[in-house]
């Protein structure tokens, strides 16, 4: 497995990387276009990607960014390598690099993703890697319901 960390997606990943954001989260967030992608990436500021490669086959998709003056973060692993210890790696590396990170994670289990499968919360992941869930701090659009995550540490 291999760790790429690059500034700037070219135009084949930004495409692996919709596809799979496509396959692992809910299908009401579907990135339906190549330019609704570019467009999500575009109003994202100082970024910093890292893929998860394996013989140059896209499995995951880490991005911090700034966001009103914090720091927020996104991640995605493919279904095939959640669980086995990735996303923890990734975690523990960027928050060598950052002192925050902030993301929004979905809590409830009744989204579909693409394939009809149910989208499976992470948001027991994050509590076991130290992130504090904000309960009272919800994104709680017409189609999605989503709660602040954070955390800390002491870079």
């Amino acid at each position: 497995m291999e760790f790429k960390e690059t500034n700037q997606l070219d135009s084949f990943y930004k495409e692996q990387v919709r596809l799979l954001w496509n396959q692992e989260y809910p299908f009401i967030i579907c990135q339906k276009s190549t330019e609704d992608f570019e467009k999500y990436l575009s109003s994202l500021k100082d970024k910093n990607h890292i893929l998860i490669l394996k013989k140059n086959n896209l499995l995951g998709w880490y991005c911090d960014f700034r966001r009103e003056g914090e720091r927020w973060f996104a991640m995605i692993l493919d279904k095939k390598i959640q669980g086995i210890g990735i996303g923890k790696k990734i975690i523990e590396k960027v928050k060598r690099k950052h002192k925050e990170l902030n993301g929004w994670v979905i809590v409830e289990e009744n989204y579909l993703k693409e394939n009809n499968e149910v989208y499976k919360s992470p948001v027991g992941f994050y509590k076991k890697l130290g992130f504090v869930i904000f309960e009272d701090k919800k994104l709680d659009s017409s189609i999605l319901k989503a709660v602040k995550i954070q955390l800390k540490s002491e870079k």
